[in-house]
């Protein structure tokens, strides 16, 4: 094994497998002409004897200490250290004395092997050395470049990255430092817009450029065009530059003075020189390059180059290659279902549904069978999967909506429903008319005839649902009951397509009721906006919030009630309440399941004879429970059990497969009636009483401005609207029962891919899709790794999760999936991007159900967040069914998602809950838990205080 150094002549070959990306990059630069100041390379054999040595495996994890003084490592602590062995030291002084560098100051880098490469750069995860002097100092710091590849930063970036949690191999570079005068980077691309194909940037500072590279000082920035050079520049105060330290050695910060701070770091000339340079190099090596450059004695030196990671490739941006369709995304009320990232089982499953669910609309609708197959595409992707996250395909649901014959002119009601927070013709009208352009047309014969079967199906429907209850009872129920985990992965498999069958192929009766819901809230609202709020559409969506406000038998408010219910009960037997404050809800819930069994499985003799006898209820209860107190934890136990066997699948993120329901974790339902107890069990008749004073408001206010016919065509429709969305809610219920029962399937799968070798946990299975877990219990897979499958998705998906989310709405064009590798490009196409509000301290959203209410906000990003809010503003992104349950402990709701039909809304009215939705300027971000901020709910206004 040999540890002598690599140069600038060594092998190409060589430098690529044995010093590292930049030693490589070093030698091409050379190769192609550049100043590039004298170095050698320490191989990364050096690297592997190190850690091989006594001791140096320690290094990796304890082996801390402080940097050099005046070192500028990218750590703010310091790295671990490697020790030196003898054998690698003796080439490494020896290179220095026969290269010339034993008397003159160096700088000592890392080259890591997977450094600088096209994929990960690792800019900055490993520590530099600056202005080291003798072999001593040089050592010292190569032990320490070694030791940053163990760094905790480093671990992270690595993660994030998704490449293999191993630290990279090292060689280490030893090069003469350049005293310069001006030092910066070159960009032969901006990496901050990567739709600028016509510039590049320059940056400079007095002084070395570490400071600059670090982020620790401000820089000029000079934008340079590609063709002319020409160049636009941007001063900054360079009040402070890093310079070598002639007492401590490194470097140290010193102040400039004014006239120099405000003069540019670079002449003309040299902007245009260091620009060539740029473009040169890219050209040279294939890509856009990140190129560090130093000016010293009037020369321009190179000191590295790197490829820029973060852009995307110019093929992206040809239409001969990427297309140039154009797609427009948006994340509007969907998002309320699948919050955040959304794993690849769930979205299978969606399409599916979607899918069928769109060609019974369709059907529904009256359009031709043959108009519906010509649209196929249509179907196929009215959703999108960005970077894990669901999107609708905006202008692919304006193509449904055209195929429609009665609703393909105007897509108003259906925006409502959906919560699109800006009209799509107002951003991109010409594609809007090219859809409109390619509608296809219908007699007059057709559309009346379906306005008459429309008509008669929107009016009534109480059998249609009637019968669709009936019928997903009778497919669920039986699997409900069944220990799915005991069948076979091809009989799951086989009851999953059934439930596709005999269900989803069924749904015309949510879809009549969703229709029916659209058109009579719109009705409704236009309605109100014409005959009774002369103030504008702000009033007349207050007023028709009111009037929907408190409307009773609500399925999406019977959980809450049943555990409010309970709450009260424990909250009124002081040896119950104080059992429950007590005991973990692991352990309560133990206790009132045994107590429940017990007490169903006792006679009427054994109850009588408790007093004088331990039976199995009294040792579920505890050592001297009363028989009282026997008796009322089995019947909690009963009613816990009756609670989870009915709403069990209603639960945070409820249509995520992956999320974990009560039936998962059955403790979660009695840490809900802990947390109503620690605050106070709220009153259901102040929240009625609330309720009906609004309500009442309002009917009052029609009655007195309506009169004859008008109010009772009004008051017609406003029954309409009610029923409409009771009914809505309760069907929407049945849905969530049939993803309930889908998810016990799929986990059930899972355990039965772990046993059969092909997964490596059950939750696993939410990696893979639907398709593929047939595939297996078919004999259909196009892979049996599933393993290796599901690990590199699940790697992906975590990056996912700890990545900033898309815009929420955002164009992309030509290859879709081509631009979703790129956060960057999506972010400069965001289409709601706008101007913060004069005031600062203002956020606006869109009213819900009134009320004015000053108190401090509770910020919850996850439902976890929420425990133990009483009486606070809860601010939170989205929420649906499973936050239900804190919603009576909040005096207000702020929702940075969703609209007048969302979940959110129709749940806040029957509670009477002053609500804003649709909070735009980033509430989470700009409030803080414990802030306070009055909310008038009627205006849709919150006032940071």
């Amino acid at each position: 094994m040999s540890f002598e150094p690599l140069g600038p002549g060594s092998p190409p070959e060589e430098l690529a497998s044995r010093a590292g990306g930049k030693a490589a990059r070093l030698a091409d630069l050379e190769r192609l002409g550049c100043n590039v100041p004298p170095w050698f390379c320490v191989p990364t054999e050096a690297f592997d004897a190190a850690l091989a040595a006594p001791g140096g495996a320690a290094a990796r994890a304890d082996g801390a200490a402080p940097g050099p003084p005046g070192a500028l490592a990218s750590d703010d602590a310091a790295d671990p250290v490697v020790a030196v062995p003898e054998r690698v030291a003796e080439p490494v002084l020896r290179a220095l004395d026969e290269g010339g560098l034993a008397g003159a100051f160096v700088a000592v880098r890392s080259s890591g092997l997977a450094e600088d490469g096209a994929e990960a750069s690792f800019a900055g995860q490993f520590s530099s050395y600056l202005y080291r002097r003798g072999g001593h100092a040089v050592l010292d710091a190569l032990g320490r470049c070694w030791g940053s590849a163990f760094a905790a930063r480093n671990v992270a970036y690595r993660r994030a990255m998704g490449v293999d949690d191993v630290a990279p191999r090292m060689g280490v570079i030893v090069q003469r430092m350049v005293d310069s005068e001006s030092a910066g980077v070159a960009f032969s691309r901006d990496p901050l817009d990567p739709t600028d194909r016509d510039a590049l940037v320059v940056e400079a500072v007095w002084g070395q450029g570490e400071g600059l590279v670090a982020g620790e000082l401000d820089a000029d920035r000079f934008r340079v065009d590609r063709e002319s050079l020409a160049f636009e520049a941007t001063l900054a105060a360079k009040s402070r530059a890093v310079v070598r330290d002639p007492e401590r050695g490194g470097t140290r910060t010193v102040d400039v003075d004014a006239e120099r701070a405000a003069r540019p770091a670079l002449t003309p000339e040299q902007v245009r020189e260091v620009a060539g340079l740029a473009l040169r190099r890219e050209a040279e090596l294939g890509g856009p390059q990140d190129v560090e450059w130093a000016y010293a004695d009037g020369r321009l030196f190179v000191l590295q180059t790197r490829p820029i990671t973060t852009l995307p490739p110019d093929a992206l941006f040809a239409p001969d290659v990427a297309g140039d369709g154009v797609v427009v995304w948006d994340n509007s009320n969907i998002i309320e279902s699948y919050a955040g990232v959304t794993t690849p089982l769930t979205f299978s499953h969606v399409s599916r549904a979607y899918r069928e669910v769109y060609y019974q609309t369709c059907r529904v609708a009256g359009v031709p069978e043959r108009v519906v197959e010509a649209h196929e595409p249509i179907f196929r992707n009215m959703l999108g999967l960005v970077r894990g996250r669901i999107y609708y395909n905006l202008l692919n649901w304006y193509r449904l909506l055209a195929l429609f014959p009665l609703l393909g002119r105007s897509g108003a009601f259906m925006e409502t429903m959906m919560g699109v927070k800006q009209s799509l013709e107002a951003d991109l009208r010409p594609l809007f008319d090219a859809v409109l352009d390619e509608a296809p047309r219908y007699g007059i014969a057709r559309r009346v005839g379906l306005a008459v079967r429309l008509g008669t199906r929107m009016l009534g429907g109480e059998r249609a649902n009637a019968r669709f209850l009936e019928r997903v009872d009778r497919v669920c129920r039986p699997l409900e009951a069944t220990d799915l985990r005991a069948l076979s992965l091809p009989r799951q498999m086989e009851l999953y397509r059934r439930l596709d069958d005999e269900v989803l192929r069924h749904w015309t009766a949510p879809i009549i009721n969703d229709t029916r819901c659209m058109i009579a809230f719109g009705l409704l609202q236009s309605l109100t906006r014409r005959w009774l709020a002369s103030g504008g559409a702000d009033e007349a969506a207050s007023l028709q919030n009111d009037l929907l406000c408190g409307e009773g038998d609500l399925k999406s408010t019977e959980p809450m009630r049943l555990l409010l219910e309970i709450a009260r009960e424990v909250d009124a037997s002081p040896p119950l309440k104080e059992r429950f404050l007590e005991e973990p809800p692991e352990e309560l819930w133990r206790t009132l399941r045994e107590a429940a069994r017990a007490g169903s499985s006792s006679t009427s003799a054994e109850k009588a004879a408790r007093a004088g006898s331990s039976t199995s209820a009294e040792k579920a209860a505890g050592e001297g429970s009363s028989p009282a107190q026997q008796d009322a934890l089995a019947r909690l136990g009963a009613r816990f059990d009756a609670y989870i066997r009915d709403y069990g699948y209603r639960c945070v993120d409820e249509l995520k497969l992956e999320s974990p329901d009560f039936h998962d974790r059955p403790h979660l339902v009695v840490a809900s009636v802990q947390n109503y107890l620690r605050h106070g069990v709220p009153s259901v008749r102040e929240m009625d009483a609330r309720k009906a004073e609004i309500r009442g408001a309002a009917e009052r206010r029609v009655r007195e401005e309506l009169r004859g016919p008008r109010r009772a065509l009004y008051r017609g429709v406003l029954r309409w609207a009610r029923r409409a969305v009771r009914d809505r809610e309760r069907l929407r219920f049945e849905r969530t029962r049939t993803f309930g029962v889908v998810r016990r399937l799929f986990r059930a799968a899972g355990e039965n891919l772990t046993r059969l070798g092909l997964l490596d946990a059950e939750d696993d299975v939410f990696y893979l899709t639907v398709e593929e877990i047939l595939g297996v219990a078919e004999g259909r897979a196009v892979s049996l790794r599933l393993d290796e499958l599901a690990a590199l998705r699940r790697r992906e998906y975590d990056a996912y999760r700890e990545s900033p989310p898309p815009p929420d709405r955002f164009v992309t064009k030509g290859a879709a999936g081509a631009s979703f590798r790129h956060p960057a490009l999506l972010q400069a196409h965001d289409l709601l991007a706008a101007a913060a509000p004069d005031d600062p301290d203002v956020l606006v959203g869109t009213p819900c159900c009134p009320g004015v209410v000053e108190a401090p906000v509770r910020v919850a990003a996850r439902f976890e967040d929420t425990e133990g809010i009483d009486g606070e503003i809860l601010v939170t992104e989205r929420t649906d069914p499973g936050w239900v349950p804190v919603f009576p402990a909040c005096a207000g709701l702020i929702i940075e998602r969703g609209s007048l039909l969302s979940h959110s809304a129709v749940v806040a009215r029957e509670l009477g809950i002053p609500t804003i939705v649709g909070v735009g300027g980033d509430p989470l971000a700009r409030l803080a838990t414990g802030q306070r901020v009055r909310m008038d709910a009627g205006r849709g206004e919150v006032r940071i205080l």
